[in-house]
């Protein structure tokens, strides 16, 4: 940790570039398409005095990419992209429709694949401009958790038995989640041709696996702009009164002391967030709860998109990995703690703020997932 410590006032900066952009920017590169919030974080190392190489390396962005993003900045002052280069001549009006077409059925083949589809020969160099233009690229696909009928259906009802609360009745909600944090980066990831509006199309998505690296599983909360400690339980015990005793006892039950004694909302007015997880939801837990006067939400399955707890657990994540870059579990989780223990409380507040768009997107799209 001394190592951490030491570099605190870096960390500050650079996770105020991360939790302070898009609640949902992806902070990864597609190509040498970079997001802003990547652009940002590049000129912020480098603010901090940062070589290159260093920036390249904790980042996973090439050099050549870190020194474009540099020298743009340097010249424009601005972190958005370049435009991108206008429709080829190459391909005819009639071409690019059939291009689009194929793009939207076959969403993920690659660019070869894409070349034998079409009946016009271009280079893989002019296909790749006519898609840009079409304002398609290869992107990562979102991971989003499998929504049978029903769990849209319950999903759409509790989304319409909310659309009346406002900010400040989310503001009284205790948001909790457990989350696996693994050593390593992600090994597989599955490329998808689609425009910005189409991220979170139901033909854009693919869904969560778990791999089998060495973690850690998490346990967190924040109400407000308050936020709980981090808590670890021992791995292997999964039964509901193990969670009592590493969970509650230890994490939960602190945290709702703190809020009543430091917090100017009404105790009766708490209410828990948890998803369905048996742990949860057996007659233990239950009865703990009810013994410490603690009301609970009732929450829709497979609705991580509803609890904005999951947007930390992602830029942590990414934090996690590209600014520690941890090779053992002690490191892993001594990154963890240093990743909660800065995350800016604005960000925390444009979570809570953002639960009556998250409702209105579920009934927008009758239960399906949202862009959330």
């Amino acid at each position: 940790m001394d190592t951490f410590n030491s570099q605190r006032d870096l960390l500050e900066n650079l996770m105020a570039i991360v939790f302070n952009g898009d609640i949902l920017a992806d902070c990864r590169t597609m190509g040498h398409y970079l997001d802003e919030g990547m652009r940002g974080m590049i000129i912020g190392m480098r603010k901090g005095g940062a070589s290159i190489r260093v920036i390249s390396n904790q980042l996973g962005v090439p050099s050549t990419t870190v020194f474009d993003t540099i020298k743009q900045y340097e010249e424009t002052g601005q972190l958005t992209n370049q435009p991108i280069p206008g429709r080829p001549k190459k391909l005819g009006e009639r071409d690019m429709r059939q291009l689009s077409r194929v793009l939207h059925q076959h969403r993920r083949a690659n660019l070869d694949s894409i070349r034998n589809l079409i009946t016009v020969d271009v280079s893989a160099s002019t296909l790749r401009k006519a898609i840009h233009s079409l304002g398609k690229k290869s992107c990562i696909a979102v991971k989003k958790p499998y929504l049978s009928e029903r769990h849209m259906q319950r999903r759409l009802a509790f989304a319409q038995e909310h659309a009346h609360w406002t900010v400040d009745d989310w503001r009284r909600v205790i948001w909790t989640d457990e989350s696996l944090f693994e050593l390593g980066k992600r090994s597989t990831q599955v490329q998808v041709w689609r425009t910005p509006q189409e991220k979170y199309d139901l033909e854009s998505l693919t869904v969560n696996h778990r791999s089998g690296r060495r973690s850690v599983m998490i346990w967190g909360a924040f109400c407000s702009l308050f936020q709980s400690q981090i808590i670890i339980p021992p791995p292997g015990q999964r039964r509901a009164q193990d969670f009592i005793n590493n969970v509650y006892e230890p994490g939960l039950l602190p945290f709702l002391n703190y809020l009543n004694e430091n917090v100017a909302i009404n105790p009766d007015e708490l209410i828990l967030m948890e998803d369905g997880a048996p742990i949860h939801t057996a007659q233990v837990s239950e009865a703990w709860r009810q013994q410490h006067g603690i009301r609970k939400l009732r929450w829709p399955a497979n609705s991580p998109d509803l609890n904005p707890i999951e947007n930390i657990w992602f830029k942590m994540k990414y934090s996690v990995i590209h600014f520690f870059q941890p090779r053992t579990m002690e490191e892993l989780v001594a990154a963890i703690h240093a990743v909660w223990a800065t995350i800016p409380i604005e960000f925390l507040d444009r979570l809570v703020t953002s639960m009556p768009e998250r409702i209105q997107s579920v009934i927008a799209k009758n239960g399906a997932p949202t862009r959330w």
